[in-house]
């Protein structure tokens, strides 16, 4: 056998690197944290939220003990929902045992306007990890479909390792040290996503879509680099390479968000909805952020007036458009 390699989160991207993984001969073990969602994955070794007709093989271990989870892992990766990430960490510090650690989950802290390296950098228990970022729908991977990837570490060593570790003849693995501009690149591009959404929702067309995700992409550059980023990231996987993919892709939730806005209305469509919404938080986020900065970002404030004052998308479409003239 290969490495043993504990999941920390059973949604799509969990199961899909779990089995990615288990295909490559290394030992999984995947932890959900809920109670319920754990009995369910126990019974029908399948996801029926976020990854349905999808099973997971018996030989994968699925326990609701972070304790066993670390005490059986020479490796962690974590995949867990963003707002949920804090409490992660806090778990993972109680077993901790120097194990290698890759997140996999995309976003920030809303309220506190943090990215999860500074989650981590505040624990000060951890000192090596890595971040995994790029067009990644799960399920177009675990149907066998060719894609790439980016690690970005704080260590070359850990980055080699993972790389080495995910690589297979459908998954490719880059790596970085930018570990700032990939994860902003990873959380930035669910709110020009959820923008693609409306416009889908309103049937503008291609030339509409292609206008904003370009000029989408400059403010996902302008505050990147703000924050520290690298513009060379932002035009990479993890910042072009993702915004496009969410804002195409059917199974994107935050492009899907979007589009439900239009044809059913924010609140019923998030009544119903089943899975969070990364990007409500990361365009509240980045718009304080924003202004905090006294960094100019229209789309990111015609959607932030969109899902958290009832504008109306019409009147902020013609706002964008009617913006004082200027060079590209």
């Amino acid at each position: 056998m290969g490495e043993k390699i504990g999941i920390l989160g059973s949604g799509g991207w969990g199961i899909c690197l779990s089995l990615l993984l288990y295909k490559k001969n290394n030992e999984i073990i995947l932890w959900e944290p809920i109670k319920e969602n754990y009995k369910i994955l126990i019974k029908e070794r399948e996801n029926k939220i976020y990854f349905p007709e999808v099973k997971i093989p018996q030989n994968i271990v699925i326990t609701n003990s972070i304790k066993k989870a670390l005490n059986n892992s020479e490796s962690l990766i974590i995949t867990v929902r963003s707002t949920f990430f804090r409490k992660t960490i806090e778990k993972i510090e109680k077993y901790y045992k120097g194990q290698k650690i890759l997140i996999g989950t995309k976003g920030m802290e809303p309220k506190e306007r943090k990215l999860f390296s500074d989650v981590i950098e505040e624990k000060k228990i951890i000192k090596k990890y890595g971040f995994l970022s790029g067009p990644t729908i799960a399920r177009e991977i675990i149907k066998g479909f060719p894609a790439a990837a980016v690690i970005a570490s704080n260590s070359k060593n850990l980055s080699l390792y993972f790389q080495k570790l995910l690589s297979s003849e459908i998954f490719r693995v880059y790596i970085t040290d930018d570990i700032k501009g990939v994860q902003i690149g990873g959380s930035f591009k669910n709110v020009i996503a959820i923008g693609a959404g409306i416009i889908d929702g309103l049937g503008l067309g291609i030339n509409t879509k292609a206008s904003y995700l370009t000029r989408g992409l400059n403010e996902i550059i302008k505050i990147g680099k703000k924050l520290g980023g690298k513009e060379k990231t932002f035009r990479g996987l993890s910042g072009i390479g993702d915004l496009i993919t969410t804002s195409f892709s059917k199974y994107s939730r935050n492009r899907s968000f979007g589009e439900g806005i239009i044809k059913e209305g924010k609140e019923n469509y998030l009544k119903k909805a089943k899975m969070v919404i990364e990007g409500i938080y990361s365009t509240e986020a980045y718009f304080k952020i924003s202004k905090e900065l006294n960094v100019e970002l229209p789309i990111t404030s015609s959607i932030y007036r969109i899902i958290f004052a009832e504008s109306n998308p019409f009147d902020e479409i013609k706002n964008l458009m009617k913006r004082k003239l200027k060079k590209e």
